[in-house]
């Protein structure tokens, strides 16, 4: 289901602040896939979560960087203090003994949500700088998308 969210209403730091908060919550579903499938003996597959859990964190860095360039030291919106479960699993409807192919379909429609937030966010940027940033966070998810999709050829039957 994707996030319905009205980005007009928000300011510039508001919609960095989720961006913010999003990206760590993406870096910790990452690691915590990475955890489910290790716990099923896939060394293989938790070890491409964890690099995906490493790109979640660097994007995280650039928009705080961005954030400081644009707005300083600008005290964090209420954005921040909320889960936005852009890239955070349903974790109601992940079963205890997730397969590989789920944690992978988990994933997937966690970067599909992803690419439409920055997408809708690129729509209100206020400047150019914040619409580059958005853009490039936007085909970021759909790069990770790609990198999905290939290890899952390489390690799904």
């Amino acid at each position: 289901m994707a996030l319905e969210l009205d980005f007009s209403k928000l300011s510039g730091t508001d919609i960095l602040d989720m961006a913010i908060a999003i990206e760590d919550e993406a870096q910790l579903y990452y690691e915590q896939l990475a955890d489910w499938v290790k716990k099923g003996t896939n060394g293989e597959a938790a070890d491409f979560f964890l690099r995906m859990a490493t790109r979640e964190e660097r994007h995280r860095q650039q928009i705080v960087a961005q954030r400081e360039r644009l707005y300083g030291d600008a005290l964090a919106s209420n954005a921040a203090k909320v889960s936005w479960a852009v890239e955070t699993p349903d974790y109601d409807a992940v079963p205890n003994d997730i397969s590989l192919r789920q944690a992978f379909d988990v994933a997937m429609d966690a970067e599909n949500r992803a690419e439409e937030f920055y997408a809708g966010a690129l729509d209100y940027a206020a400047d150019d700088t914040l619409a580059d940033l958005f853009e490039g966070l936007r085909l970021a998810e759909a790069e990770h998308k790609r990198l999905l999709e290939e290890e899952m050829a390489r390690l799904l039957p």
